[in-house]
């Protein structure tokens, strides 16, 4: 009786094997391949060089797709968070830092396993960096080199922490070590920095000094070997002053800085190429191609595949409009107050009121600022007719006060009596287009006072009473927008969920009856998503003294189905044959609301079946 020899899979042909091996997360369980036999080595080897061939072709192409990360609740998960710092090592993604939507900021460090898909947090040593965001995050060798950051101010009335720690963290021992230096940049945040041979070059952000507080278009570089900083003699030719540009190094001796901002409403859509062969480094403003295509790079992540840049944002430049000026309607028929507008028109009636002030010596009291302005005069004129006496009112006593007797007229010039008014109550007409402050009482009717006996209550309220009242309504309103975003949150999934039924029930009745099969209508994109933005530098260091770059024409706008919601200050790193993103925020101008996420989305090839 003859026995039935099994096939193993070292049986299959190269070709179905290599496609196996395209399905592996291409990090820790690629390489356990590569340690088999020299036949798996060399085709896992070859499953990477065609991902990123394959992922560049399809940059050019326009052939991606998105796909979200979906974890379980029983595993650890990372917070939410904005503005954080992370880098690339070996098979994973560090995340740093980075800012929440309630005025935190975070110091802990995750690691998110590419290979398994989940998040890790690792119990480091050592001295832990402050708790910061906007901060830049460099892998060299064995470690990650954290600078720079922003942290949220604790005191009311005062401006963002800036730092210039330098910390440094080793990933094999997992300790923190903080560099404490004498010389060094000042404290800064939104910087760019790369790393070329055993350097970290960093260049721009918002910087404090002793002289002032703004952006910069500085570079400093640190020895990674020897930890101590330095000031490159750079050309007269610079930059503008920026921040929140993107950084990337072509080469070990050219640096290429796109977009930024140098403060409100002034984003920048240029390019700039650093020559750092000689001892002089040189600026050269770099030629811009197709730039219709381009997309201001501020406050959304970019990153470089190998002669690529792929920039995310918004699908309309409405979107990037940092300051939205917001005017409140006027419905009580008041003049807006004067904003540097030139000088007020005088009434005439005014005039001729301080003209008599000034010849009785009297004092100039100044009209009130936004008078009502009284009905235009018919164009007759008609003798005045007399106005009925005004009904009594009760007075503080709950008494009607008799009717006023007529008032004479006295001899001279008339000036109407000044109206007294509560120091303590310092509201004008225009006060309601202004936000409320917490200790301003609500107007009285009927109240009366005088300014020579508004004094204090003997017996005001204790301070913590004030303070507690003070948080309940802030607790309050924070819980009432929480019920909100979770309405309207709950409300998209029960919308997405009946379309995706519909959606199921018209495939279903199209095959169902072949006699009338119509065209499946497509999945509609949606429109508030991250476009994806492609820019080719493969021609950038061609002609050294005219760098040339050039942006590609994009396809249904730049969106791809399944992309990640209009989110900003996310981050975006390479993976192999893959981009990583993760976290953002995401600010609504109708209802002055923001969420952050702290979702991971991949941007890669679709998968052909062989």
């Amino acid at each position: 009786m003859a026995t039935l020899a099994l096939a193993s899979i070292n049986d299959l042909p190269n070709e179905i094997l290599e496609f196996i091996f395209s399905l592996v997360p291409p990090y820790q369980d690629l390489d356990r391949c590569c340690v088999v036999c020299k036949r798996w080595e060399s085709l896992a080897n070859n499953v990477r060089i065609r991902k990123k061939a394959s992922l560049q072709k399809a940059l050019t192409d326009f052939n991606l797709c998105w796909k979200e990360e979906l974890f379980s609740s029983q595993t650890p998960s990372i917070a939410a968070r904005f503005a954080h710092a992370s880098s690339l090592h070996r098979n994973s993604m560090f995340v740093f830092g980075g800012a929440s939507s309630f005025d935190t900021t975070f110091n802990d460090l995750w690691r998110f396993d590419l290979s398994r898909r989940e998040w890790v947090r690792p119990i480091s040593m050592g001295s832990y960096p402050s708790p910061k965001a906007g901060a830049s995050l460099v892998c060299y060798h064995n470690a990650l080199v954290l600078f720079g950051g922003w942290r949220h101010s604790y005191t009311p009335f005062q401006m963002c922490t800036l730092f210039d720690e330098l910390h440094q963290y080793n990933v094999a021992e997992n300790r923190w070590t903080i560099h404490n230096l004498a010389f060094g940049p000042p404290p800064m945040t939104g910087h760019s920095a790369t790393v070329h041979r055993n350097k970290m070059v960093v260049f721009g952000g918002y910087q404090k000094t002793q002289e002032n507080l703004g952006t910069s278009n500085d570079i400093w570089v640190l020895d990674l070997d020897k930890m101590a900083w330095k000031r490159p003699t750079v050309s007269e030719q610079k930059p503008p002053p920026r921040y929140g540009q993107f950084q990337m190094a072509i080469g070990e001796d050219h640096i290429l800085v796109l977009g930024g901002t140098g403060g409100v409403n002034r984003i920048f859509n240029d390019a700039w190429l650093l020559d750092m062969k000689n001892e002089v480094w040189r600026w050269r403003a770099v030629q811009i191609k197709n730039k219709k295509c381009t997309v201001h790079n501020w406050s959304y992540p970019a990153c470089n595949i190998g002669s690529k840049v792929i920039v995310l944002g918004p699908t309309s430049p409405n979107d990037f409009q940092i300051v939205r000026q917001h005017r409140p309607s006027n419905h009580h028929g008041l003049h807006p107050p004067n904003l540097g507008r030139g000088p007020r028109p005088v009434n005439p009636a005014e005039r001729n009121r301080a003209a008599a002030a000034a010849a009785n010596n009297e004092p100039n009291i100044p009209p009130r600022q936004n008078p009502v302005r009284p009905p235009p005069p018919p164009p007759m004129a008609s003798p005045p007719r007399q106005q009925p006496p005004p009904e009594p009112r009760p007075g503080p006593s709950g008494l009607s006060a008799p009717n006023p007797p007529p008032a004479q007229p006295q001899p001279g010039p008339s000036r109407p009596l000044p109206t007294i008014r509560s120091p303590n109550y310092r509201q004008q007409d225009d006060d309601h287009l202004l936000p409320k402050r917490f200790n301003q009482s609500p107007e009285q009717h009927g109240h009366m006072a005088m300014a020579a006996f508004s004094v204090p209550p003997t017996n005001p309220p204790p301070l913590h009473a004030t303070r507690e009242r003070q948080l309940e309504r802030l607790r309050k309103m924070e819980e009432k927008i929480s019920a909100m975003r979770r309405i309207k949150e709950q409300e998209q999934r029960d919308l997405e969920q009946a379309q995706a039924a519909a959606n199921k029930a018209a495939i279903a009745a199209a095959t169902s009856h072949h006699e009338a099969q119509l065209p499946v209508t497509p999945k509609r994109i949606k429109r508030n998503g991250l476009a994806i933005y492609v820019c080719d530098i493969s021609q950038l260091l061609t002609n050294a003294n005219e760098p040339v770059i050039e942006w590609q024409e994009t396809k249904n706008s730049g969106l791809i189905a399944g992309a990640p919601d209009h989110f900003t200050f996310s981050t975006m790193v390479a993976g192999n044959g893959e981009l990583i993103v993760f976290g953002g925020l995401n600010k609504n101008p109708k209802s002055e609301s923001s969420s952050v996420t702290n979702a991971v989305h991949f941007l890669t090839v679709p998968t052909e079946v062989v």
